[in-house]
Order: C-alpha cells, then sequence, then structure tokens
C-alpha cells in the first residue's frame, strides 16, 4: 500500500514548462521593505487587468543585491515578473538597459498571443530605471 507522500501527481498544464514552474513556484515573490536604495516601479494594462511591480535594492556599487515582484494576471505574467527578478539580481544599473525581450520570451516560450506580459518586463524595467536616475 502507498501513502499519499509516495504517491506523484502530475498536473497536466496548458503553459509552457517554464511559465508553469514559475507561476507554480513564485520564486522572488514578494516585496523588499522600503529603505534607502530600494526602488519600485509599477505598470500593467488597465483594459485587460494586468499588473506588474518590481522591485530592486542597490547595494554601494550599484548592483542589485536583491529584487523581488508582484503580479497580478495569468499565469505568463507570474512568470514574466519572477524570471524578471531573478534576472535583475547581480547587474549593475547599466545592465538593465541592455535587457533584451527575446531572450526571456524565448526562455519562456511565451507566444505573440500573450505579448503584453514581455512588454510589460520592458516597461517596468524602464520604469524602474527612471526611479534612480
Amino acid at each position: 500500500m502507498t501513502t499519499p507522500a509516495q504517491t506523484e501527481v502530475s498536473i497536466q498544464s496548458p503553459y509552457p514548462e517554464p511559465v508553469w514552474r514559475l507561476f507554480s513556484e513564485t520564486p522572488r515573490g514578494g516585496v523588499l521593505p522600503n529603505g534607502p536604495r530600494v526602488y519600485a516601479a509599477e505598470v500593467g494594462t488597465p483594459a485587460g487587468q494586468f499588473r506588474l511591480r518590481l522591485y530592486c535594492q542597490l547595494d554601494k556599487q550599484g548592483r542589485v543585491s536583491a529584487s523581488r515582484f508582484q503580479a497580478y494576471g495569468c499565469p505568463y505574467t507570474i512568470a514574466v515578473g519572477s524570471w524578471l527578478a531573478q534576472w535583475c539580481e547581480g547587474r549593475q544599473i547599466a545592465e538593465l538597459a541592455e535587457f533584451e525581450v527575446d531572450q526571456m520570451r524565448t526562455a519562456l516560450e511565451i507566444p505573440e498571443d500573450r505579448a503584453h506580459c514581455w512588454l510589460m518586463a520592458q516597461d517596468v524595467l524602464r520604469e524602474i530605471e527612471q526611479e534612480w536616475s
């Protein structure tokens, strides 16, 4: 007889594996407390009711030492926030301006009909750059 802990549950997802993983695990989900060198920006699509908020904390050398996100929307939106927060950590401010959305789209297998999700990633990075410039 098997116990519930021994039974593996397989959930079929309509989303690509990297999206489903980031959606279900949400690494770096949450907020950074207000403080010196903590910057936040929020973007969204009011008609579609999708929101993405990114928090970045910079160290004294101008490197992102911590990053968190909050998102409201479909699993793609949440996966984009998670991927972006991971991507930001450890990078210099100038490197954030070099963000290439195609790298994220490829990694997450985001289809064209979900363009609003990856466009929010570009927009939130622009907004957060304006916060610290």
